[in-house]
């Protein structure tokens, strides 16, 4: 497969290379922060998305009887997780469904559990849903991963609830964005352990689980064996294959009784057919996704290997990820090299003058500040450059 061509994104309405403040006479700025891929889908998948866009009628459309027993294949043999087909339910993009997951499961104002710092549409889809955000800080290691506090995650709960504020649910990220943490088997097992004592609804959002690229297996908690009824899983193939416009995800829920409360909260939010397009490219990538995601996951490791080495190089304290794209990186030395305010200044100094636009940590909330992620899901040749700018830009800053 080819992953060296660079892909000329400007001008497409791309979120991550048409919102750039580009200035007339100097170089345009890179982006490497939203989580999105500069790669093509696999040829597959744009074989039959053309296909599709050949036939000139795009009226409502029903999801194939095949569907659910694709994904429920693809659980079997890339999780090694027997999910029976029946469990899948189709909705929106990730995000829309935790919205809907919060609005048909929890009840208003009640407390969500998340392990911060962590993707930030989390704190906004709780609190626009009008549920509470209840903040549960993860423990960090030595080398900078985080880990799940068993202890003190039921002491946020009792004093949230103590407060006025009972916890329903917990949002869990997994693998985690942006520390690119994969939990464990025993760790997720003490996750579920901690749901049911506390009687909480678990939710997981999974969407990076097939970039798994550390060697270890990503381990859904979808999977039966872990025995809790009160989990609901939602997943995608968007950030697998690059589809994230499309907006197509999936809810695995092992319960019927907790299936049945979830279809009529789809059903309240007007979720009927899926876009023609997004079901497609899904189905296909499903279906012959499998061997182009090797070649991704091979490709990524090497970008990965490439960037961890560079950042250090200059500074920064990264963590390797286990699974995704995303280098999170500690970059407190730096800030305090440079004599900046926080990671916030840094990055906007990043793209003001390195003409790099990196994410900052404190935007993924509390934990996250005096870091930063960097994306480097793209060609070869633009990492390159955007890590020579940021080298560079170092250089000048210190010397």
């Amino acid at each position: 497969m080819d992953f060296d061509t660079v892909i000329d994104r400007n001008n497409t309405w791309s979120l991550k290379w048409d919102d750039r403040e580009n200035v007339e006479g100097k170089e345009p700025v890179l982006p490497f922060w939203v989580a999105d891929m500069d790669f093509a889908p696999p040829p597959t998948v744009l074989e039959a998305i053309r296909d599709r866009a050949a036939h000139p009628v795009f009226g409502y459309t029903s999801v194939p009887a095949e569907y659910p027993e694709l994904v429920a294949s693809w659980y079997r043999t890339r999780y090694n997780a027997p999910v029976d087909a029946s469990s899948f339910l189709l909705g929106p993009g990730c995000v829309p469904s935790l919205g809907i997951i919060l609005r048909a499961l929890t009840s208003p104002l009640a407390g969500v559990l998340v392990c911060t710092p962590v993707y930030y549409p989390f704190y906004h889809i709780i609190a626009d849903n009008g549920r509470t955000v209840v903040r549960l800080p993860l423990g960090t290691s030595d080398k900078g991963r985080f880990y799940f506090d068993e202890e003190n995650a039921r002491r946020v709960v009792n004093e949230s609830r103590a407060g006025g504020t009972p916890v329903e649910a917990v949002l869990w990220c997994s693998p985690h964005n942006p520390g690119g943490r994969l939990w464990s088997r025993s760790e997720l097992h003490t996750v579920v352990s901690f749901c049911r004592t506390e009687g909480l609804l678990l939710i997981s959002d999974e969407i990076h689980g097939d970039l798994a690229v550390s060697g270890e297996p990503f381990v859904s908690l979808a999977e039966p064996s872990f025995g809790y009824p009160q989990t609901v899983v939602v997943s995608a193939p968007n950030k697998t294959f690059n589809l994230a416009g499309l907006h197509l995800s999936h809810f695995a829920v092992g319960d019927e009784s907790l299936r049945a409360r979830l279809r009529k909260g789809l059903d309240a939010s007007g979720v009927s057919q899926p876009n023609v397009f997004s079901l497609v490219a899904a189905h296909e990538a499903y279906r012959s996704g499998g061997p182009w995601l090797g070649e991704l996951l091979a490709y990524l490791r090497l970008s990965i290997d490439r960037t961890v080495d560079v950042l250090s190089q200059v500074g920064f304290d990264p963590v390797r990820p286990d699974a995704g794209y995303l280098v999170w990186a500690d970059a407190r030395r730096v800030i305090k090299r440079l004599g900046l305010a926080d990671d916030r200044e840094l990055v906007q100094l990043l793209a003001r003058e390195g003409r790099i636009r990196l994410s900052a940590g404190s935007a993924f909330g509390p934990g996250g500040e005096g870091h930063i992620r960097f994306n480097c899901a793209c060609p070869r040749a633009l990492l390159d450059e955007g890590l020579g700018r940021l080298a560079s830009w170092m250089h000048e800053r210190t010397s």
